[in-house]
């Protein structure tokens, strides 16, 4: 007799409690689940009881805020939830930078540009999208920017100091003849000082750049004198001091003075005056003279008065900044491994010293450039975004003993 094969007798055949049963794997997985959920809470009920904010941190604080530790009140405010962004109120109350510019549309908040926990990074070097977000497409209150448009170095305009062109220092100094005849070093005249940070800056009293990252500016007393000495008279010694007219003419009466006391017999001799205040006179004339048409106007731009001295001349002043890249900041000691030709090639060809020798920016993009294994070319490399000229004066509201411990209501510092 055939068996019966049909639908009912086979559902027949089919264990009802099947899903009712936990097999092994299924049973040491919920079993799993439930021990590492349980660590979990464990672990965090630990931190918590011992009121320590650890494991809700985002990251490692940067080396400026290091010493806040724990103490995430301190930024995220006391009534700070999970996530909740630091306020720039919060910032302002240790450091009030001013905005970038006056006709900005908009003021970003602090922390879209200026990313904490990240570690050894520095809150300065800001992304490049945070620029670009604003000077891809340049906006401003009154809609005339005058800056061009940029979204990256590759695509930054010529450096308008470059553009600019002739460079009018209110000197005459010709390269050729120290670097080619005399075989000069730029290293004799041009040397990297530290000098005092409102020299530094064109834009306020922070640089915000390193010590030796200008180059000192050539001086008569330290650079000039030993080769170019203001030699008055044959009959003086003593060079005369490179000061203004004034001083300088003191200087000389007061030496032809001396002199011709201690020397009355060269009274008369060579077509002078035969007594000592006619002979002083006559010497001044001719001295000054001299130094107005020849010794001063070897180096500067003189137009003599009337009198043909030093009391009429006028001298053009020198007009030679300390900073030549007024709007980014610039190394010197950062580049130290490079040959100065490198970068200021046209020196060695320059006859006069209002040619502009810096380097186009051209130059700078030979070695920054987008990728891991170049300089690198972040707008904050080169640019920063506060007009440090008005930053304010920030009336600090912290004790010490309030930034470092911490108290029964968790890791919170009050006000």
């Amino acid at each position: 007799m055939a068996r019966i094969r049909n639908t009912k007798k086979l559902g027949q055949r089919v264990d009802r409690t099947y899903l009712k049963r936990l097999f092994p794997i299924p049973l040491w997985r919920r079993i799993l689940t439930l021990i590492f959920v349980a660590a979990g809470l464990g672990w965090l009920g630990m931190y918590a009881v011992a009121r320590n904010q650890t494991p809700y941190t985002a990251g490692t604080l940067t080396p400026a805020h290091a010493f806040l530790g724990k103490r995430c009140a301190v930024c995220h405010g006391v009534s700070a939830g999970i996530g909740k962004k630091v306020a720039d109120q919060q910032c302002a109350a240790c450091h009030d930078g001013p905005v970038h510019q006056a006709s900005q549309t908009f003021t970003p908040a602090c922390v879209s540009c200026h990313v904490e926990h990240r570690g050894t990074a520095q809150l300065a070097a800001t992304s490049d999208a945070g620029c670009a977000s604003c000077h891809s497409n340049l906006q401003t209150k009154d809609g005339k920017p005058n800056v061009a448009n940029v979204d990256s170095f590759k695509s930054h305009p010529e450096f308008a100091v470059v553009k600019a062109g002739a460079n009018p220092t209110g000197l005459h100094f010709n390269h050729v003849k120290h670097v080619g005849e005399l075989s000069q070093k730029c290293g004799d005249c041009h040397t990297p000082a530290a000098l005092p940070a409102g020299a530094l800056s064109a834009t306020g009293k922070h640089s915000h750049v390193s010590a030796r990252a200008l180059m000192s500016i050539p001086t008569y007393a330290a650079t000039c004198m030993p080769c170019h000495a203001l030699t008055i008279d044959d009959k003086i010694a003593d060079a005369a001091p490179h000061d203004k007219p004034e001083v300088v003419h003191n200087f000389v009466v007061a030496q032809l003075t001396k002199y011709i006391a201690g020397h009355p017999a060269d009274l008369g001799k060579e077509g002078t005056p035969g007594n000592s205040a006619a002979w002083v006179q006559f010497k001044i004339a001719a001295d000054e003279k001299k130094l107005v048409e020849e010794t001063c106007a070897r180096c500067h731009t003189v137009t003599p008065g009337s009198s043909g001295g030093l009391a009429s001349a006028k001298i053009a002043p020198t007009n030679e900044p300390a900073r030549k890249f007024a709007k980014a900041s610039f190394d010197h000691a950062a580049h130290q491994g490079l040959t100065c030709a490198s970068c200021h090639a046209n020196a060695a060809t320059s006859k006069v010293a209002s040619d502009n020798l810096l380097p186009g920016i051209g130059v700078c993009k030979q070695c920054h450039a987008s990728g891991s294994a170049t300089a690198g070319a972040n707008c904050s490399t080169c640019h920063v975004y506060h007009d440090w000229s008005k930053e304010k004066t920030v009336d600090g509201k912290y004790m010490i003993e309030q930034m470092t411990r911490l108290t029964t209501a968790g890791h919170q510092v009050a006000p």
